[in-house]
């Protein structure tokens, strides 16, 4: 009988990570589930359970590089293998980029991208030493194109699609897939966890734009194990908003001054 095969989440205590288990479980993976909240993990971590999954809950800050190393080894060690990883971790900051604060821009650095680089490092010497795995790197649309009042965040998923595009490359040979995750704007705790403010809840235009589901992010992450996918983008919104800052950067900046203006009214 073939092994059972396994995925590490991070960031899987709600929203898009808790999701992403939850596929998993569905399609019979052992999951280890990562994230700082240990009683919200243990929750995700039962639900996995009852859907008959193997599951080990994991709390950990993937800014530390030492822990995101033990999750990775603790996985290996328990279950003998780890066939996908997906990064998951992050937090926003709200503001005009003159406005953060130093301590934010690091803290967020540290968790949106360095808990990326972490987890990318640990797993990937097991993914080449078995000669395949699949690496999700959880990015996002405003990761394609900087957006107002966002600039922290946007720097953070900015260096994550760089990050996926050149390990993309370097892991073909060794029989690894890494694929960039894209969501658009989605229906989760992200916007009541923003330091800085609830930007969404502020703006009548950002109210205009349909969330995405979590879960509808999530299916498609663990349908896409072990194809030749680049990247996932979710909306035809963001396709567009990405399509049109490459070939006309001035049309999407109009654009987005609405966001902006509408922003700063709905603010006062």
């Amino acid at each position: 009988m073939d092994q059972q095969r396994v995925a590490i989440v991070t960031g899987a205590s709600s929203g898009i990570g808790a999701e992403t288990a939850l596929a998993f479980a569905r399609r019979g993976y052992a999951v280890v589930l990562a994230a700082r909240r240990a009683d919200r993990l243990e929750d995700v971590a039962r639900q996995c359970e009852r859907l008959g999954a193997a599951t080990a809950a994991v709390p950990a800050d993937v800014a530390d590089r030492r822990q995101v190393d033990e999750l990775v080894r603790r996985a290996a060690d328990e279950f003998g293998r780890i066939d996908v990883m997906v990064n998951n971790a992050a937090f926003g900051v709200h503001g005009r980029v003159h406005e953060i604060d130093d301590r934010d821009m690091r803290d967020v650095f540290d968790v949106n991208f360095f808990g990326v680089f972490h987890g990318c490092k640990a797993v990937a010497p097991v993914m080449m030493g078995q000669r395949s795995g699949h690496i999700f790197n959880v990015s996002s649309v405003i990761g394609k194109r900087g957006t107002p009042f966002n600039g922290a965040y946007c720097a953070t998923k900015f260096a994550v699609c760089g990050l996926t595009e050149a390990m993309r490359v370097e892991m073909a040979p060794y029989g690894v897939r890494v694929t960039l995750v894209c969501p658009g704007l989605t229906d989760t705790e992200f916007f009541r966890s923003v330091r800085g403010g609830r930007q969404r809840s502020r703006s009548s235009f950002a109210r205009l734009r349909t969330l995405t589901p979590p879960a509808v992010v999530a299916r498609k992450i663990a349908a896409t194990v072990g194809k030749s996918t680049p990247e996932l983008v979710f909306t035809p919104g963001g396709r567009f908003l990405a399509l049109l800052s490459a070939v006309w950067p001035r049309a999407a900046d109009r654009l987005l001054k609405l966001y902006h203006d509408d922003l700063v009214r709905s603010s006062k």
